[in-house]
This record gives structure tokens, C-alpha cells and sequence, in this order.
């Protein structure tokens, strides 16, 4: 009977530190996808309008999470951009939606309208110089999506070609009050 009760404690404390251990797996799988947010605070920058006038990060709404992508109307990734942005307008709209382009005004413009872009009251389009864009933020690919939340800390950085639903689930994340 003793060596019965042995076996089933010993029984159980494996299964506890086996379940203990994929338990952390799975966290550190999920911090790793996340950027802690105390360490990214949205760089001071300047960038400018379709108008050439100035816009910094001063010039962005405080109560409202930022998503910020850097595209160049040339790219092909960069289209299903356009039509994500355009096909979701009620899950983004509660955010600030920054474009950033290092492209010419002739070309982002002809972008917005192929895109129905140009008249969604929380997109902005900016223009940038593709190295001053790399010193702040520490990317050049596109299209690069940065989600900032409402205390402009950044929640992730999606640079790859990830479905749709990981883009919009991230936005609605950034939307969420801390």
C-alpha cells in the first residue's frame, strides 16, 4: 500500500512539473511575439505631410492608439495594405493610422485613391527620408506595421507577410485601455 501512495504522489508531482513546463513554454512563446512595453516608447519624429508640413509625433491624437506603417507604393505586399486598411475602416477606426512613405507625393498619392484611402478620417499620409525612417524606428522593409497603444508604447512590430487576422487582432489590442 505504501509503495502504491509513493508511486501516484511521484505520479503527480510529474504530471504538476510537466504541465509547470509547458505552461512556461507557451508564456515565453507569447513574450516573445510581444515587445515589452515599458522598453519602446514611440521615437520623437518628424516627418512631413502630402502639403510639406511639418508633423511629429506632437501632432498625434493622445487618446487613441497608433498604427503606423511604413509602405512604398511600388510594392506589391504594400497593396494588401491598402485593401486591409480600406476592407476593415470599423475595426481600425477607433485608432490613428499613419502611412509613412519615403516615395514621391505624385506616387503615394495615386496609392490613397487606388485605395479609397484618401477620404478615411483617421488616415494620414506622410513623407520621409527612408534613412532618417531607419535611425527612429530600426526598419526599412515593407510594409513594416508598428502598434503603438493609447500611452504610445509599443505593443508589436509585424514585418512579415502575416495573414490579415494578425494584423487586425494586434490594432485591436493597441485599442484597449491600459
Amino acid at each position: 500500500m505504501v509503495k502504491i501512495t509513493i508511486a501516484l504522489s511521484l505520479l503527480v508531482i510529474l504530471f504538476i512539473v510537466i504541465s509547470k513546463a509547458n505552461q512556461t513554454s507557451n508564456e515565453v512563446e507569447i513574450k516573445k511575439s510581444m515587445v515589452k512595453t515599458d522598453s519602446k516608447k514611440l521615437p520623437l519624429f518628424e516627418f512631413y505631410t502630402l502639403d510639406s508640413i511639418p508633423f511629429s509625433k506632437y501632432d498625434l491624437n493622445k487618446d487613441k492608439n497608433l498604427v503606423l506603417i511604413y509602405f512604398d507604393p511600388d510594392c506589391s505586399l504594400c497593396e494588401k495594405s491598402g485593401e486591409v486598411f480600406y476592407s476593415f475602416k470599423k475595426i481600425h477606426e477607433p485608432s490613428q493610422v499613419i502611412f509613412v512613405s519615403h516615395n514621391s507625393n505624385h506616387k503615394i498619392i495615386q496609392y490613397q485613391k487606388k485605395f479609397k484611402l484618401d477620404n478615411v478620417p483617421n488616415i494620414t499620409f506622410l513623407r520621409c527620408n527612408e534613412a532618417d525612417f531607419f535611425t527612429l524606428f530600426k526598419e526599412s522593409s515593407t510594409p513594416t506595421y508598428f502598434i503603438y497603444n493609447k500611452n504610445q508604447e509599443l505593443m508589436k512590430v509585424i514585418n512579415d507577410d502575416v495573414p490579415v487576422k494578425t494584423i487586425l487582432r494586434y490594432i485591436k489590442a493597441g485599442q484597449i485601455d491600459k
